[in-house]
C-alpha cells in the first residue's frame, strides 16, 4: 500500500474518530445516551449512558445491531427511522418502549444524520433520553447544538483529508487515485452521451540531467514551476495530474483529438518560453490520444504513451498523436451508411499535425452526418451532429488563421473571408434542417463540394508551401 492509499484510508477512518468526539461532548452527568451507527446498522460509537441503558449481556455496543438489543416492534420503529434519515430527513423523533433486565423502559429517541464531504451521509446518530429519570430539556438542546458544531468540524476535517488523499504533495496537482476516479466518470459520459475525451502526457526532456547537475531540490522546483505553468494554460474543465517522476497527465473532457492537439502545442510553446529557477530553459515532449468508446483506460493511456515515445525518439520538444483506432467494419448489407463516404488520403496532408488532425476530424464529422441521414436517424440526433460539425469547423478556421498568419502567408485576409462565407452558409443550412426544409442532396453538396473539395483540398493547398518552408 502506497502513501496515498494510507492517507485515503486514514481519511475514512478519521470519520469514525471525529465522530467519537461527539460522544465526548455529551456531559457524563446528563442522563442522555449517544450512539453513532454505520449505514449497515451497526453501532460504531456510544457513550457510557447509552451502554448502561441498553447493554444487559455484553459490556459494549460496538458492532451490534438493533435486532440484538430490542424486541421486534422497537426494531421496526428504529428501522423506519433509519430509512427516513437515509432518505434525507434532518431528524426523526419518537417514543420507544422496551424491556432491559426485566425492567420496562420508556425513552425519547432522536435520530439525526452525520454528513461528510459534499453532504454525503456517513453515519446515523442517535440521542436517547431515559424518561424514567428527571430530564432537563435545555441541557439536551445544548448537547444537540454541540453535536451540530462537531458535525461541521467533521465535514471540514474529511474534506481536508480527502484533498490530501487525492493530491500530489510536491506539486499540488491530482495524484493517480484522483485521476482514476475522474477517468471512470468521463469514460462513462463518453459511452452514454458520445462526449469526446482526450488525454495528454507531458514529459520533461533530459530531466535526469537537471537532477544530476543541480540536485533534487532544484529538480523539485522545476516540477512545481512546470505544474504551475501548465495549470495556468488549461481550461477550467481540464485537470492536471502528476503521473510519476517528471511525467504529467492532462485529462481533457469533451475534447476531440484536433482540439487536444492545439492545446498540447500551446503548452509546449509556453513551457519552452518559461525560465526555470537555476536551470534556465527546458523543453517537453507530449503524446496525445483521443479515447474511443471501445477501449479501456489502460489501452487509451498506452496509445498516448506510444505517441509520447515517438516524440522522444523523433528529437524531443514536439507533440505527437496516437494513431486512430481502426474503425469497426460496417455490417454487411448496410448500404445506407456505406453508400456515401468521404475518405481521407495522405496526399491531403499539409505537414502541420494540428491542421491535418483537424481536417481528418472534419471528414469524420461529415461521414457521421451523411451516414445518419441516409440510415434514418431521428432528426434531433442529426441536428446534434450538424452542431458538432459547425463547432469543429469554426474552431478549425480560427486555429488555421492563426497558424497561416504566423508563417507569413500573404493570403490570410482572403482566406478569412472564405471562412466567414462557409460559416454563414453552414448556419443557414442548419436552420433549414431544423425547419425541415433541407434535403440530403443539398447537405451533401455543401459538405463534400464546398467544404471538402473546394476549400480543404483546393484553397488550403495555397499555403502548404509556406508551411513546408517554415
Amino acid at each position: 500500500m502506497n502513501e496515498n492509499d494510507l492517507i485515503y484510508n486514514f481519511a475514512r477512518q478519521h470519520a469514525i474518530g471525529a465522530a467519537g468526539l461527539v460522544a465526548m461532548l455529551m456531559p457524563q452527568t446528563f442522563s442522555a445516551g449517544l450512539g453513532v451507527k454505520g449505514l449497515d446498522g451497526r453501532y460504531q460509537l456510544t457513550n457510557k449512558t447509552l451502554e448502561d441503558l441498553l447493554c444487559s449481556d455484553a459490556p459494549h455496543l460496538a458492532g451490534r445491531v438493533d435486532s440484538e438489543l430490542f424486541p421486534a416492534e422497537a426494531v421496526s420503529q428504529l428501522a423506519r427511522a433509519d430509512q427516513r434519515i437515509m432518505r434525507g430527513d434532518v431528524a426523526v423523533n419518537q417514543a420507544l418502549n422496551f424491556s432491559v433486565k426485566g425492567s420496562y423502559v420508556q425513552c425519547l429517541w432522536l435520530e439525526f444524520p452525520i454528513h461528510g464531504p459534499n453532504e454525503k451521509l456517513l453515519f446515523v446518530g442517535a440521542a436517547v433520553i431515559d424518561m424514567r429519570r428527571h430530564q432537563n430539556v435545555v441541557e439536551l438542546q445544548k448537547a444537540l447544538e454541540r453535536l451540530q458544531r462537531n458535525n461541521q468540524e467533521l465535514q471540514k476535517s474529511l474534506f481536508e483529508l480527502d484533498h490530501l488523499a487525492s493530491t500530489d504533495k510536491l506539486t499540488g496537482t491530482w495524484n493517480r487515485r484522483r485521476l482514476a476516479e475522474a477517468v471512470a466518470n468521463e469514460m462513462d459520459r463518453l459511452k452514454r452521451y458520445k462526449h469526446p475525451l482526450s488525454v495528454l502526457i507531458i514529459d520533461i526532456d533530459f530531466f535526469k540531467k537537471v537532477n544530476d547537475t543541480h540536485g533534487h531540490n532544484v529538480g523539485d522546483q522545476v516540477l512545481t514551476t512546470l505544474a504551475s505553468v501548465v495549470q495556468s494554460g488549461l481550461r477550467t474543465s481540464d485537470s492536471l495530474t502528476r503521473w510519476g517522476g517528471e511525467e504529467f497527465v492532462v485529462l481533457c473532457p469533451n475534447t476531440k483529438l484536433s482540439t487536444a492537439a492545439v492545446l498540447a502545442e500551446r503548452l509546449r510553446e509556453r513551457l519552452a518560453q518559461t525560465t526555470f529557477p537555476k536551470v534556465g530553459h527546458l523543453t517537453v515532449s507530449l503524446g496525445v490520444a483521443e479515447c474511443t468508446g471501445s477501449e479501456t483506460w489502460e489501452q487509451w493511456l498506452a496509445r498516448a504513451d506510444a505517441a509520447l515515445y515517438r516524440a522522444k525518439e523523433g528529437g524531443r520538444n514536439q507533440v505527437q498523436f496516437a494513431p486512430e483506432v481502426p474503425a469497426q467494419p460496417e455490417p454487411e448489407g448496410d448500404m445506407a451508411t456505406s453508400f456515401v463516404k468521404l475518405t481521407w488520403h495522405p496526399a491531403y496532408e499539409s505537414g502541420n499535425s494540428v491542421i491535418d488532425n483537424q481536417h481528418r476530424g472534419l471528414f469524420r464529422d461529415a461521414n457521421n452526418i451523411l451516414g445518419a441521414m441516409l440510415s434514418g436517424t431521428p432528426p434531433d440526433e442529426v441536428a446534434g451532429l450538424i452542431k458538432t460539425l459547425l463547432a469543429d469547423v469554426m474552431e478549425h478556421f480560427r486555429d488555421e488563421e492563426v497558424t497561416i498568419a504566423a508563417i507569413g502567408y500573404p493570403g490570410v485576409p482572403m482566406h478569412a473571408r472564405m471562412h466567414q462565407k462557409l460559416i454563414a452558409d453552414a448556419a443557414g443550412l442548419s436552420q433549414r434542417f431544423e425547419a425541415g426544409a433541407l434535403n440530403i442532396g443539398e447537405l451533401f453538396n455543401f459538405i463534400a463540394h464546398d467544404v471538402i473539395a473546394r476549400h480543404i483540398l483546393k484553397a488550403d493547398r495555397d499555403y502548404f508551401s509556406y508551411l513546408k518552408a517554415q
